[in-house]
């Protein structure tokens, strides 16, 4: 079958004498390369000229001697007259003014796409707005409906006044370019009555294309060749809306011969699929399995509905199809390069908003870990994430950064991104310079987006070293947001090769033999009836503008059109349902199942979902792992390590056999183990100059007086350059220094009651060598933070900022302390006795000892010691030999099951306990 544009060339060609004068206006530069390609065929073997071929965009710029000026162009020149007849007091500014006025260019666009009185609009605008307002009770006209009227009638002398200062330009917005292509009309085509104008493919023409066109075509020598179906036209489709409203209303179509081209492929025997995907890249890759095996990719047309998913697409076409065509743009702002800008305006904007003569870790981190930062840097970038995690810096100065680029040796350009924005005309260049530096630096496709985003940058800069609107970084970055959709990024390719990938709009007038179409979902094809406009749907109505519901009408004939001719159709649509409602299938879907049910196949699509592995993670006890473990208890062996194997043996043997660490992190706000080490260490200087001594009230006294002091230092210490005067770290320092009061004060009241305390140590580490039952020659280390004795009984304290429980230190049967990780308290108290009394050689037998722990969060409860009692409220707070004895059995068995090459690491799929700072 040949497609409509080789109907089309071989009609002209049959019916035409000389080429040169022949003039064919297609509705895309694309539509227009098939086109010649069709000339060319049906001229082959001939000596001609080719007919000027020529987009309708092109032809009406021709026609108006205008240029088209992009939109952030307009908003520059828009605002300078908003600030010339703007006679307010109370102006707004110019990151005000672009949020409403590109909806204002956009409405100016289509009063004068479609010819209307502008003057009337207007007007029509502030007496609707009186007539909605008016009410017999009151006497004067509210302050609202006053600014609105206001405004509507300022737009009004807007307008007027951006339309003389373009036309004198030679410029213009898309409708004043289609206004003035209009009024010249008459005089183009009496200066081209030589020619021979073609009208071919058009459907949904604006008022000025509409008498543009019915002028031409009221000369015989011009004509119009329409693409359209039976199926749409001869019924009420909104598909053929436009073309029956042509055929009825213009005068120059009543001969028959301009009804022309109105065929019945949509009828012929098809092979539809509708296919649903709870996920786009399911479906995508599912249908494209059918360029493998039964379509044969260069008769094949993938169009994306919705343009933002064209990543998922390309990674997903087989790698049998070797020859793709992406003809469609790709927004600057679905690229990643975009995010790495977005990171650089975050830096400042952040730094403005937070009050801060510095910038936030996170702003920094987030640039340097973009992947372009990374590779551009060859990883160095590492080297400053590392520097500011090490040093726990929440807020970096400009000259930290300087000096941690240059250590790290980050390039210049990098660096001066991070200068204050004082001239926002010298911020402008340095991004320009950096992006000049990811040129050097990235290769292949990338330089096409680098290029995208110079050509932003320079126009903006280009804008404001003419209008000087642009003086702070907000409104740049507002500037940068609006462009960003604008721009895009035209993948060059062989445009008659290969398996074309393209948009809905760039399918006009083509015709494929396979088609498949992505997201034919509701919303999104047809896109919906949301529209940004001040001119209300029913004055757009009245005005004979278009509304949403024409743009339903236009989709619906490129969706009937494309597939009208084609002998394969793939249509995809996602089932999953957001919060928006999504997931429901287009109505176009809906009405292809009733018409063509014949044809249509409809089905779901699910992913093959592998079952997940369940099994805990086994690690076998191998000769070096033996070794590495051995080493480990050689050097010293923990019992908070040791608690970890009862807690998860896998991760047991990630930390201590494979060395694995938690990455560092900036410690914005006070972790609980840093709040911990703060407390033990105040604790520790605060009394290690009265070890040994009895102490007495006035030494308590002198601690308090210095807790503060203390507290904060270590803050300073551990928390490095962490801001501790603001927010929840502020309370948190205050818990601390109100942790280390509430310890003096308990202290000193049982002095005052007439105990006699005296510290013995502090913080010290005991280090014993043991060996097992089964011959393990181990060492058991330990840090105790406190050994005391209170009336004659020593006491191994423990200190813990967490809450702890008297439960948590009950066990009648110490056989089973190493039995299940819920006894872990247990298991570093006892351990703590074993390794004191085996260096202090203390006798169980003729001292009285206890263990246990201050719980700063239980702190009313005291000293909670540990309890040997069976009886569920009996007290047994002695460690005598047997109790240690039977501890020790206990764990000596947990180290030889440990070290024991016949029993294997198992991963413990139970939630593990989180283990306390």
């Amino acid at each position: 079958m040949k497609t409509f544009l080789q109907e089309t060339a071989l009609a002209i060609v049959n019916t035409t004498q000389d080429y040169k004068n022949t003039i064919c206006v297609v509705p895309s530069e694309r539509a227009g390369i098939y086109l010649k390609n069709a000339f060319k065929e049906e001229l082959k073997g001939k000596v001609s000229f080719l007919p000027k071929i020529i987009s309708i965009e092109n032809f009406i710029k021709e026609i108006s001697g205008l240029e088209t000026m992009d939109q952030v162009s307009l908003l520059f020149e828009f605002f300078k007259i908003y600030k010339q007849e703007n006679q307010k007091a109370e102006a707004d500014t110019f990151e005000r003014f672009i949020g409403w006025a590109t909806i204002v260019i956009q409405d100016f666009n289509e009063i004068d796409r479609h010819l209307v009185n502008a003057s009337e609009i207007f007007s029509y605008l502030t007496d609707i707005q009186k007539i909605k307002d008016w009410s017999p009770s009151k006497d004067e006209v509210t302050d609202t409906v006053k600014n609105y009227m206001s405004f509507v009638g300022d737009l009004h002398l807007y307008y007027q006044e951006l339309n003389k200062v373009l036309i004198h330009k030679k410029a213009g917005y898309q409708g004043l370019v289609y206004k003035q292509a209009y009024k010249n009309h008459q005089n183009y085509l009496k200066e081209h009555q030589q020619n021979d104008f073609h009208f071919i493919g058009f459907n949904a023409l604006n008022k000025a294309e509409e008498e543009i066109f019915k002028s031409f075509l009221s000369l015989e020598q011009n004509h119009i060749y329409w693409d359209a179906d039976d199926y749409y036209i001869n019924s009420e489709h909104e598909a053929g809306t436009f073309m029956r409203k042509f055929f009825k209303e213009w005068d120059c179509l009543q001969k028959e011969d301009r009804k022309n081209w109105v065929n019945n492929h949509f009828g012929e025997k098809k092979n539809i699929q509708i296919l649903g995907s709870p996920l786009n890249v399911t479906g995508i890759k599912s249908v494209t399995t059918f360029l493998e095996k039964e379509l044969v990719p260069k008769d094949t047309a993938l169009v994306l509905a919705e343009e933002t998913i064209l990543p998922v697409v390309l990674n997903s076409i087989p790698t049998s199809v070797n020859k793709v065509n992406i003809t469609m743009g790709y927004q600057l702002s679905n690229i990643p390069l975009s995010g790495l800008f977005q990171s650089v305006f975050e830096l400042h904007l952040n730094k403005e908003k937070l009050g801060k003569n510095a910038f936030y870790y996170k702003d920094i981190l987030s640039f340097l870990r973009h992947p372009y930062i990374a590779k551009i840097s060859k990883n160095n970038s590492e080297k400053v994430i590392k520097t500011i995690t090490q040093n726990n810096l929440v807020f970096v100065t400009k000259e930290q950064i300087q000096t941690f680029f240059r250590t790290a040796e980050l390039d210049d350009k990098v660096t001066d991104l991070f200068e204050s924005v004082q001239n926002i005309t010298v911020f402008i260049d340095k991004i320009i310079q950096f992006i000049n530096h990811l040129n050097d630096e990235l290769e292949g496709i990338e330089l096409l987006y680098v290029e995208g985003f110079r050509k932003v940058f320079q126009e903006i800069s280009t804008l404001n070293l003419e209008y000087k609107y642009i003086n702070n970084i907000k409104v740049l970055y507002k500037i940068f947001k609006k462009i960003l959709p604008l721009e895009s990024i035209d993948f060059r390719g062989e445009a008659l090769e290969g398996m074309q990938l393209m948009g809905m709009l760039e399918t006009r007038c083509l015709d494929f033999k396979n088609v498949i179409i992505t997201s034919v979902n509701e919303g999104v094809l047809p896109t919906g009836g949301s529209e940004r406009s001040f001119i209300s749907f029913e004055v757009k109505k009245q005005f004979n503008m278009p509304t949403y519901l024409a743009k339903d009408a236009i989709f619906s004939y490129h969706f009937y059109r494309l597939i009208q001719r084609a002998e394969n159709v793939y249509l995809l649509y996602n089932t999953k349902s957001d919060d928006f409602g999504g997931g429901e299938m287009s109505r176009f879907l809906t009405q292809l199942m009733i018409d063509k049910e014949e044809d249509v196949t409809h089905r779901n699509i699910v992913a093959n979902i592998s079952s997940t592995n369940n099994d805990a993670v086994e690690v076998e006890k191998t000769p070096k792992v033996i070794d590495l473990l051995q080493a480990y208890f050689k050097k010293g062996a923990s019992p908070s390590r040791i608690t970890e194997y009862m807690n998860d043996p896998l991760s047991f043997y990630n930390k201590i056999v494979l060395k694995i660490r938690e990455t560092d992190k900036v410690e914005e706000e006070v972790a609980s183990n840093t709040l911990g080490t703060v407390v033990h260490d105040s604790l520790e200087f605060l009394y290690k100059d009265y070890i040994g001594k009895v102490l007495i009230a006035e030494d308590i006294k002198k601690m308090k007086s210095e807790a503060k002091n203390m507290v904060q230092s270590k803050f300073k210490e551990y928390f490095k350059d962490g801001d501790i005067n603001t927010g929840k770290n502020k309370l948190i320092s205050e818990v601390a220094e109100q942790f280390v009061l509430n310890f003096l004060n308990k202290e000193l009241s049982e002095i005052k009651a007439g105990k006699e305390i005296i510290v013995k140590d502090l913080e010290r580490e005991y280090n014993v060598a043991i060996t097992t039952p089964n011959g393990h020659q181990v060492n058991l280390k330990g840090k105790i933070d406190r050994v005391d004795e209170v009336d004659g009984v020593r006491r191994i304290v423990d200190y813990k900022t967490g809450m702890v429980k008297s439960t948590d230190l009950k066990l009648g049967d110490l056989s089973l302390a190493t039995t299940d990780f819920k006894y872990h308290k247990i298991v570093q108290v006892m351990t703590y006795v074993l390794l004191y009394t085996q260096v202090q050689n203390f006798d169980l037998d003729t001292n009285e000892l206890q263990t246990g722990i201050y719980s700063f969060k239980n702190f009313k409860q005291g000293f909670l010691s540990m309890n040997f009692s069976s009886n569920n409220f009996g007290k047994d707070y002695r460690v005598t030999t047997a109790y240690l004895e039977e501890f020790k059995q206990s764990l000596f068995a947990l180290i030889d099951e440990i070290l024991d090459n016949k029993l294997t690491f198992v991963e413990n799929l139970e939630n593990p306990y989180k283990l306390e700072a």
